[in-house]
């Protein structure tokens, strides 16, 4: 959402931006191809990010800071920088993609991997010590709480006597737990809540964020912007509930709802479709086709999804409207983690 980031935030010489998710560098390179003369300070708790974005050459002459480091610590470090005021701030929340192809790491039920999950590889707690240690409630309340997983107390169950004849070590050996505990198939991943919960657990990332969402008002000059980006529920009520709060305070919502991605950046990043604000496909092409005639359906499913549609040729239109939610769901759970 590069576009909607860049109209929000107005740049102008010499002001202050704190991206605080580095990940590539793509945002805070927008930023400063769009206004060199802005000032960013960038942050991510993974060292190999800030590795990738001090190797890229384009940020070799720019006014960029890295600080390897949780966003939850921004107030210390621009302290130190003598910054007490910024001019905006910008969240893209979630994993990365280089984070989940990284078959090291433990973060997609996609690739065998040693359950590590730590976003930063420099803290103690890893997804093998939750799986392995934690009691049978405890996990269980994990996969409800920060996965929303109907079936969170009996994967804690399966997990629990599983790890009594031997440890669950890799990614794929919990898939299969996960999976197994799941009685019908779907066209979303069985294990897809539960490798969520688990890395929101080792990461704190929801506490994290509701902490750090508060103390940004203290930094943000007066015309000052918040941006973030979701990627689930979890993140967009707690910065839902953030921003009512502080409008009570003075400060005002831009936007009355979440933005969304364009179709055509949908359609060029994959994992554009998964942000929370970004739930383009589901409401708004069953809008679209709820306001046609019947007759029409089967032409309009096409023109809204493509020519996978014409598998579901010569079906009543309830069942075509039926099958163009199913096949966007299954694009939904096939494009990360």
């Amino acid at each position: 959402m590069a576009k909607e980031v860049l109209d929000y935030f107005q740049l102008k010489e010499k002001e202050i931006y704190v991206d605080c998710t580095l990940g590539s560098g793509g945002h805070s390179q927008i930023l400063l191809e769009n206004c060199p003369q802005t000032k960013v300070i960038a942050f991510d708790q993974d060292p190999a990010a800030i590795f990738r974005c001090q190797q890229n050459p384009f940020f070799s002459f720019q006014t960029i800071t890295f600080i390897n480091d949780n966003f939850l610590n921004f107030s210390q470090h621009l302290t130190a920088l003598n910054i007490f005021q910024v001019d905006g701030f910008l969240f893209d929340l979630g994993v990365s993609s280089e984070q989940l192809a990284d078959s090291k790491r433990g973060f997609s039920y996609r690739l065998d991997a040693p359950l590590d999950m730590r976003m930063d590889t420099r803290s103690q707690l890893t997804a093998y010590e939750v799986i392995n240690t934690y009691q049978q409630k405890e996990l269980a309340d994990i996969f409800w709480d920060y996965g929303e997983e109907r079936k969170a107390r009996k994967i804690a169950r399966k997990i629990c006597q599983a790890r009594q004849k031997e440890k669950i070590a890799t990614t794929q050996q919990l898939v299969r737990i996960v999976a197994g505990c799941q009685e019908k198939k779907t066209s979303k991943h069985p294990a897809r809540r539960v490798f969520q919960a688990l890395r929101i657990a080792v990461n704190q990332e929801l506490n994290v964020l509701t902490q750090t969402l508060e103390k940004t008002f203290q930094f943000l000059k007066e015309g000052g912007k918040i941006i973030v980006i979701s990627y689930h529920s979890l993140e967009d009520r707690i910065v839902k509930q953030m921003f009512r709060k502080h409008s009570k305070l003075g400060w005002q919502i831009l936007t009355k709802k979440p933005l969304m991605a364009s179709p055509k950046e949908v359609t060029e990043n994959r994992r554009a479709r998964k942000t929370d604000g970004i739930k383009y496909f589901r409401p708004e092409v069953f809008r679209q086709l709820e306001k046609i005639e019947l007759s029409d359906v089967e032409k309009q499913a096409e023109e809204l999804i493509g020519e996978e549609i014409a598998v579901i040729r010569g079906r009543t239109p309830q069942e075509i409207k039926k099958g163009v939610i199913e096949y966007i769901d299954r694009i939904l759970a096939e494009t990360y983690v």
